[in-house]
């Protein structure tokens, strides 16, 4: 008797033959999403792991860095999507795959440049490059609009009462639930729901790295913060335990 049915063998190898063909041909479109994520990182903790980084070797409490928030990216999300797998549209692989600085210069004015030398560190090691073509081809703006627009969130950020009060508590312990009251108290009650925190434990103490904050998509009036959040509140998990230090520049021994 025939038989009428491939092998589940033949079957998985046409599957594992055909995988490549298909990742080559997915083309994401850009402005097809819900809200953004502003991801903003704490410099000195993040150093503290990558202290070989130009970025790493050239701070000092002198810089913007040392007392505020800095740019890691400005993501636009899909509903749903935790693992912020919305990214590279349209871009090709052979971008996709190159090292940070080996991707292609990106046409940015010379004041964007210079306000990302300011808000991005990172920049020194090609991290708008990364960030553009992975977060910020999907954000349907242009690139120089893109990071204005990311500079600009930055900069509003700084001047909160909420940057103020990390601030305030540089090289300090604080409590997660002091922090988040803090965001609540200047931007309403519930607020925290936008907002996530995450923290990593370097040398046996818990260093908050970074803050996440949810934003509407549509970002044309810059004026208040506190007026740029979705109407549908997210609900957010973060990785820090109940206490931790907000670092400051050098190394925690």
């Amino acid at each position: 008797m025939k038989k009428l049915f491939p092998s589940i063998a033949s079957i998985l190898l046409l599957w594992q033959i055909s995988l490549p063909l298909v990742a080559d041909t997915i083309s994401l479109e850009a402005g097809k999403f819900d809200y953004y994520t502003l991801a903003l990182s704490w410099q000195a903790a993040f150093c503290e792991s990558k202290p070989q980084k130009p970025e790493c070797q050239s701070q000092n409490e002198k810089r913007f860095d040392a007392y505020h928030f800095v740019l890691h990216g400005l993501w636009p999300n899909v509903k749903g999507d935790k693992d912020h797998s919305y990214g590279y549209c349209n871009v090709p692989k052979r971008i996709v795959n190159r090292r940070w600085c080996d991707m292609p210069r990106l046409d940015l004015s010379k004041e964007v440049r210079e306000s990302l030398g300011k808000f991005m560190p990172g920049s020194l090691s090609c991290l708008q490059r990364h960030e553009w073509y992975k977060h910020g081809s999907c954000s349907g703006l242009s690139e120089n609009d893109y990071f204005a627009l990311s500079n600009q969130l930055v900069k509003m950020f700084s001047e909160t009462d909420f940057s103020h009060y990390v601030a305030k508590n540089v090289g300090k312990y604080v409590k997660r639930k002091d922090l988040l009251k803090a965001f609540d108290k200047e931007f309403g009650k519930g607020s925290r729901a936008y907002l996530l925190l995450r923290c990593k434990k370097v040398r046996g103490t818990s260093l908050l790295t970074e803050i996440q904050i949810h934003l509407k998509k549509n970002l044309s009036a810059l004026s208040d913060f506190g007026q740029l959040f979705p109407k549908e509140k997210l609900r957010v998990y973060g990785t820090c335990p109940r206490r931790f230090k907000i670092d400051e520049v050098g190394i925690v021994k």
